[in-house]
């Protein structure tokens, strides 16, 4: 008989399930959903494609940067984009409602350009890294000249050797 006990509680008992139809969802904070990048801080280095497990990111060159673009229906929602992109311009939202129509499947896709710079000296175009990822080959006060003055490797050794050579010891 205690089982009838038990089943006039749970009865009696509000529901646990969520009213999503009529209410939003509740995600938790660690829901891996749908990745969105930042174009400001994307560098387009590929770290993301390299690590991505079902090859949903693409990087193709065009004449203004590189173009990113996130396949959601090939995406496992891992997560590892987001976790080793070294600018933080990948994150994983909360966002999980993704269906769509299955004739609209090879059309959910993100494209964001990750714009180049150009090189002060002789124009060429080139990727400078935002913020504190700036390469280890540039020394000192060089790493806070190469975001508001980018230059390329060639002119920055000249720039280099114009200033050792016009130390006097």
């Amino acid at each position: 008989m205690g089982f009838l006990r038990k089943i006039i509680s749970n009865l009696l008992k509000p529901s646990r399930t969520e009213a999503f139809p009529f209410a939003p969802p509740q995600t938790p904070d660690s829901y891996r959903g749908k990745v969105v990048v930042t174009a400001e801080k994307c560098v387009g280095c590929s770290t993301c494609a390299r690590v991505c497990v079902s090859n949903a990111i693409d990087l193709v060159e065009e004449k203004d940067g590189i173009a990113l673009t996130i396949w959601h229906s090939k995406c496992t929602f891992c997560g590892l984009c987001a976790y080793y992109c070294p600018t933080d311009a990948m994150t994983v939202t909360n966002e999980w409602d993704l269906s769509h129509r299955n004739d609209q499947k090879f059309a959910i896709a993100d494209t964001i350009v990750a714009q180049y710079q150009v090189c002060v000296d002789c124009g060429e175009a080139l990727m400078v890294p935002h913020g504190g990822v700036i390469s280890s080959s540039i020394i000192g006060h060089e790493r806070l000249n190469q975001k508001d003055a980018p230059r390329c490797n060639k002119c920055r050794r000249v720039q280099k050797a114009r200033q050792i050579a016009g130390v006097r010891i």
